[in-house]
């Protein structure tokens, strides 16, 4: 029910759900998977917003006057933070969070955040995890490639020094900090290119194995609206470069499958990656019903997802 409703939002020539039962099982769906705010947003952008029954309005608006207020919040949180470090005039990129919400889907409470993800200079590490915690941040831990600071109300701030697990790649962060573009009117403040926010969001959907429809329609979005600004085989050069371009192809191969009509607009540079991955699966097992198709899945994305075998011995030891 939810795939085929969320192409129907990109492509208005497909049908929308005709009955109010199946608004109420496209609702649980939705609500699954945290999607009500996107959800309302793509409605309205594809004015396809009145054509749903007014009961199934009020929900999704319910639900996204709830998450407004958290997103301003979060808003506020990020941009204290942003604040801090221009004072002291320390470089950082905002990852994901309200700043994705607002460049990709329109505006900042269209998409829920849940933390605050920054990228800091490697060798700043220290001194950055100093400067947050003048703001009542505890320290908690160092961990892959992050460090993780939060709040005693449970606000969470990860200060990543790099794009990717360190064991699993060759990436380094140079290039996207030599690729990244003036934020508004911060000096110190930055922000990825389309480009480098693109294939970050494919390496982040990976990590998490692409277990929510969630990062399906965050790659999705961006690929319809960012169209002319995002160039697939660049994409798939810097995953080579940094020996990440199975886990793209891998990543990619889930979006365009859901996605079918996208293919139309602009085919893969590659051959279709079989994933065991779909939408039924996902949604039993966010259920708690696992099939040996999940498990099929979830050993592809632990172990047969990298470029080398000394990425794929490493992933033995330590499960991606």
């Amino acid at each position: 029910m939810l795939i085929p409703f969320l192409q129907a939002l990109y492509h208005l020539h497909l049908p929308l759900p005709r009955t109010d039962e199946d608004y109420k099982l496209l609702l649980e769906e939705i609500e699954l998977f945290v999607l009500s705010t996107q959800v309302q947003h793509l409605l309205k952008a594809a004015g396809r917003y009145e054509e749903t029954p007014v009961w199934f309005q009020d929900k999704l608006k319910q639900r996204t006057a709830q998450a407004s207020y958290h997103n301003m919040f979060m808003k506020h949180k990020e941009e204290e933070l942003l604040a801090l470090f221009e004072q002291h005039a320390k470089p950082v990129i905002p990852l994901k969070g309200v700043r994705f919400a607002e460049r990709y889907f329109g505006h900042f409470t269209a998409r829920v955040t849940s933390d605050i993800d920054l990228l800091v200079p490697a060798d700043d590490l220290k001194q950055t995890i100093s400067l947050v915690e003048t703001l009542g941040y505890e320290f908690e831990i160092v961990k892959d490639h992050h460090a993780r600071l939060q709040k005693k109300d449970g606000l969470m701030v990860e200060l990543h020094w790099t794009l990717d697990k360190l064991q699993w790649s060759e990436l380094s962060s140079d290039p996207f900090w030599q690729g990244a573009e003036k934020l508004e009117d911060y000096q110190y403040v930055k922000q990825l290119s389309t480009l480098h926010t693109f294939y970050f969001m494919c390496l982040h959907g990976a990590r998490h194995q692409m277990d929510s429809v969630r990062y399906v329609l965050d790659l999705a979005q961006m690929l319809y609206r960012c169209e002319d600004e995002l160039n697939l085989d660049e994409v798939m050069a810097i995953s080579r470069r940094d020996k990440t371009s199975r886990r793209v192809q891998a990543v990619l191969s889930i979006v365009y499958a859901q996605f079918p009509q996208l293919k139309l607009r602009r085919a893969l540079p590659f051959e279709h990656l079989e994933t065991h991955w779909d939408y039924q699966m996902i949604k039993n097992a966010r259920l708690g019903i696992r099939s040996n198709k999940y498990y099929r899945y979830k050993l592809f994305f632990r172990h047969f997802i990298f470029d080398t075998l000394k990425h794929q011995v490493k992933s033995v030891r330590k499960a991606y």
